[in-house]
């Protein structure tokens, strides 16, 4: 940071409890050691309660041309869940799925377990990765006839995709849900609940205690977090604080849920990536340099409800 940039004291993290250390490492590095980085978990995640449709589609991985991850956590519980039936990503055959993966941090966890990741879209939404994937698979199906082995080989017309997903993407899907760019293409797309997210017990509790003692910046990873945090602080503290404190979104679908909710999240990475996230953060921050500390900062001891 520079001298320039206002003091940031306290920066609220409310990624899953464990997730956060890459996170917390970024903010550490940016902001240095006086920065106090708090961890108040607004998800949690665990196994799906029924996994029969997951079980499926893992023991017939193989008839699938694609796997999409949309988050390092369906990455985690699908390979979880793999390892559990005793199949390997690296033993796949005789014809093992391709990988697609949204983001830089997906395709590291994709890749981690032992996946090989072949597809990751430019920076954008869910939908932005189905078109992105969609023109891709086009674009290589047009090499056929100079490389038969280029892969894609055809559009995804007909296309057999599979994408792990939460219980809450599955649940909430709508008419704006992005697979629907992929069926509208002709995609037969499987979609499979590879985990579970929930609000931790204690939330409300935990929410409570940071707004009294106050914070700079809250940080949101998913739409889910921001949704579980809102409704454990109550729509007027969260009015209060987005008033006293600055709302920063990891990638633009959860900016887009803040501001659908009806509240300004001033900062906002192109991509979910924390390094961009934590840069983003000190981009706005400098840039309000000329305001006091007093603007910038929520005063602790605020009337919370």
């Amino acid at each position: 940071m520079t001298e320039e940039t206002p003091l940031v004291r306290r920066i609220v993290v409310t990624r899953a409890s464990g997730q956060n250390e890459s996170l917390r490492a970024e903010i550490k590095a940016t902001f240095g050691a006086s920065v106090q980085v708090i961890e108040l978990p607004c998800v949690e995640f665990r196994e799906p309660e029924n996994s029969a449709a997951l079980d499926s589609a893992i023991c017939s991985i193989c008839n699938f041309a694609w796997i999409l991850f949309t988050s390092q956590n369906a990455v985690r519980y699908f390979a979880r869940r793999m390892c559990a039936l005793g199949v390997a990503p690296e033993k796949i055959e005789p014809q093992r799925p391709r990988i697609a993966a949204i983001g830089p941090a997906t395709a590291e966890a994709a890749s981690a377990e032992g996946f090989t990741v072949e597809f990751v879209p430019r920076p954008g939404t869910g939908r932005d990765f189905a078109s992105n994937f969609k023109e891709s698979v086009r674009a290589a199906a047009g090499m056929e006839t100079r490389n038969p082995t280029a892969g894609f080989l055809r559009g995804v017309a007909g296309m057999k995709i599979l994408v792990p997903r939460s219980d809450l993407a599955l649940r909430d899907r709508g008419a704006v849900d992005w697979t629907e760019v992929l069926q509208e293409a002709g995609a037969e797309v499987t979609c499979v609940e590879a985990y579970q997210t929930r609000a931790p017990e204690n939330l409300e509790r935990r929410v409570i205690e940071i707004l009294h003692k106050g914070a700079d910046c809250f940080v949101f990873s998913s739409p889910s977090a921001f949704h579980n945090f809102a409704h454990a602080a109550g729509a007027d503290n969260v009015a209060c604080l987005a008033r006293e404190a600055v709302f920063a979104a990891i990638g633009p679908t959860t900016a887009a849920a803040i501001r659908t909710a009806g509240f300004v999240c001033a900062i906002e990475s192109t991509e979910p990536d924390v390094k961009l996230l934590t840069e983003a953060i000190a981009t706005y921050l400098k840039s309000m340099s000329h305001r006091s500390s007093a603007q910038v900062a929520p005063k602790p001891g605020a009337n919370w409800a």
